[in-house]
Order: structure tokens, then sequence, then C-alpha cells
């Protein structure tokens, strides 16, 4: 007999990540063991329909005919590349989301943010590159979603240059995947406006942190820290910000760590409202412009040199008329990793070429933003996959 288990949502299943539970049919048989990958939402949907449970233990399997006959175990499949990693990620966060406001006694929101920011933790240690092109070239899933992600991955590697700890860094980074949690229900006609935001969604943007707070609040959210960076991460320096006008040292860490990841992370992504988005080196220039009257300096240089004047993922000229993918940090344009995935005819290329830009041939001259070559999407995200 098993301990009854509540039902599962959406929100419960990591896709593409090992179950962390064990998940049974109403009578009690097992359908899934803890640590088999779903990989498909139309698998998580079939459950739900089915009435499945969650439950965090398994009843003990039966040994297999090979296994009684003594035969080696099979080796368990190697861990999906970073990148892909950082897709699962973003697919869970928005399925978060949309339980966390739709059918919020369905899912514990602070729980599953913990277990989502530890994992982001993670993959920035394991392949931090592979971990800032992921978000960075995400133009498929909700920019609202995409852009938590991108803000988080951008906190940790701030906060890590910073000195702090991975604990009190987990907290930062659960608080820059929830920060504009409040836009979530309005997102769908904001990104519909074609020109200047007209008033009452201007009134919407201005009010989300604070309305971020409550939801995080009634979710069950107490950490003073994760509420006040959530809060206060439009506030600026000289107090030109919203939505308390406060300045100066009134902002917490937090918050100004926040508040230039979401700048960044804003700036790199076009909406229509907005227009083009910057190249990474025009954001990076506005950011450091800013220093010291909106925005920490400190923290702004921490920043720039964690993911570098060249951060993965950004589409570069070069001299020969290619346009490159970078796919490793870097600092100095010669000391580039660069891949041409269009060719100096304008064509994209199925297979990526490397090409030494310390070669006068193949030098950087220019930076492209990333949607003018969506033609070469599939060709770049196989530099991650590989």
């Amino acid at each position: 007999m098993y301990p009854s288990k509540r039902q599962i949502t959406l929100a419960d299943i990591p896709l593409g990540e090992p179950l962390p539970f064990s998940i049974y049919d109403v009578e009690g048989r097992v359908l899934l063991r803890k640590g088999v990958v779903v990989s498909m939402i139309e698998q998580v949907e079939s459950l739900i329909l089915r009435k499945a449970v969650m439950g965090t233990t398994t009843p003990p399997a039966a040994p297999s005919a090979a296994q009684r006959a003594g035969a080696p175990m099979r080796a368990a499949p190697e861990a999906s590349p970073v990148y892909e990693q950082v897709g699962s990620l973003i697919l869970n966060l928005k399925h978060s989301y949309a339980t966390a406001l739709k059918t919020p006694d369905q899912i514990d929101l602070p729980s599953r943010i913990m277990q989502f920011a530890a994992r982001l933790q993670a993959l920035c240690t394991t392949d931090t590159d592979s971990t800032l092109a992921a978000p960075h070239l995400d133009y498929v899933n909700p920019y609202l979603i995409v852009h938590q992600v991108m803000g988080a991955v951008l906190t940790e590697l701030i906060a890590r240059r910073q000195g702090l700890g991975e604990e009190q860094r987990l907290i930062f980074v659960c608080a820059a995947l929830t920060r504009g949690i409040g836009l979530a229900a309005v997102q769908g006609e904001i990104e519909q406006c074609d020109g200047p935001l007209p008033e009452a969604l201007k009134k919407a943007v201005h009010a989300h942190p604070l309305q971020s707070g409550a939801i995080l609040r009634r979710a069950g959210v107490t950490d003073d820290c994760w509420l006040d960076s959530v809060e206060h991460y439009h506030e600026r320096l000289d107090g030109s910000g919203y939505p308390q006008r406060i300045a100066g040292q009134s902002i917490g860490l937090g918050a100004r760590m926040l508040a230039i990841a979401d700048t960044y992370s804003a700036m790199t992504k076009p909406r229509p409202y907005r227009g083009k988005a910057w190249v990474t080196q025009t954001a990076l220039r506005d950011i450091y412009l800013q220093k010291d009257a909106g925005l920490d300096g400190e923290l702004i240089q921490n920043m720039i040199r964690e993911i570098g004047i060249f951060p993965p993922g950004s589409i570069v000229r070069l001299k020969s008329g290619e346009l490159a993918v970078i796919k490793q940090r870097t600092h100095k344009a010669a000391d580039a990793v660069a891949y041409t995935v269009y060719d100096q005819r304008g064509m994209p290329l199925l297979e990526p070429m490397r090409r030494e830009t310390s070669n006068p041939a193949y030098e950087i001259v220019g930076m492209v933003p990333f949607t003018d070559c969506r033609a070469a999407a599939v060709t770049i995200k196989r530099l991650w996959l590989k």
C-alpha cells in the first residue's frame, strides 16, 4: 500500500531533466520512476489526464533477467548539453509561471524557484559560455520568460565576481527568476504594441515590481533579500527609478545587481514597442555610461569582466565579409573563437566554420543583431550541441 500523494501539475515535471520523484496512477501503480527524463509536454498532459500523483519514493523494482544472470549494468545516459538543459529550464519556468498565476494552490512556487536557481548556478559552473548563449539566442519562447532566465544567469555571474557565497547568490538568482512575474498577466498586451505603450500599460509596467512582490508573498516567499530585490530592481541610484524613487544606499545589493542584469538583457532582446535590439557591445557601452549615476559602477565592471566584450552568442562581421558567431567569452577581438554561419555572399552555411580572428583576413570589423541572422538559427545552435 502506497501513501497518498497529490496530483501532479504542469509545473511539477522538469522537462528534459531527471524526475525528482516517482509518479503513480490512482491505484498506486508506478507509471514513471524517479530519475526518468520526460522531454515532451504532451507526456505531462497525458499524465495529468490520468490524474497521476507524485511521490518521493517507489517500491523496489524486481531484478531483470539480465541482472539475475549477473549481466553488467548498462551505463547511465550522459547528461544532455548544457545549452539544452538551459532550454529545458526555460520551459519549466514558463509552466511554473502559468501554474502560479492560474492555480497557485497546485504549486509550491518558492521551492520550485529554488530548484531552478540551484540548477542554473550549477550550469553556470559547468559551462558558463553555453549557459549565457542559450537565453541570448532564444527567440522561440516568450520574451518575459527568457528575459528572467538571462537576468538570472547574469545575476549569478555578477554575484560570483562580487565574492558572494553560493547560498547568498542563490537567493538573488531566485529574485532574478521571479522579478517580472507581476507583468505576466499583461505581457501579451505589451508584446502586441507596435509603438509607445498606452497609459494603462505604462502604469502596469511601473507598478509591476510591487505586484511581483505581492504575488511572491502570497505564494509563501518570506526571504527579505528576495522580496527587496524584486521590488526595487527598477530603482536607480540617482532616484530616477520606480516604483518608489528611492536612491543611493537605500537600494539593496540584490536590487542593484538585478538592475544591471535586467537592463543588459532588455537591451539585447528586441520588442515591437522598443524597436530593434542593441548589439552586445552597444548595450555594454550604454550601460557603462550609466555607472555611478543610475547603476552601480563596480557591479557593471563585474558583469563585463564575466561576460566579456564579445559574449557567447554575439554575431560579428568579419573582414572577409562573412558573418560569424562568438562561441566563448572574450575581451579581445583577436582572441575570439568565431564560427562563420554566413558566407561572403550572405548565404547561410549548413555547418559553421571556425575562423581565427587573429588572422587579418578574418578580423572582426563590426557586430550584427541576431534578428538579422535567424535563417542560420539551427546552424548557430549546433555550436553548443556538439
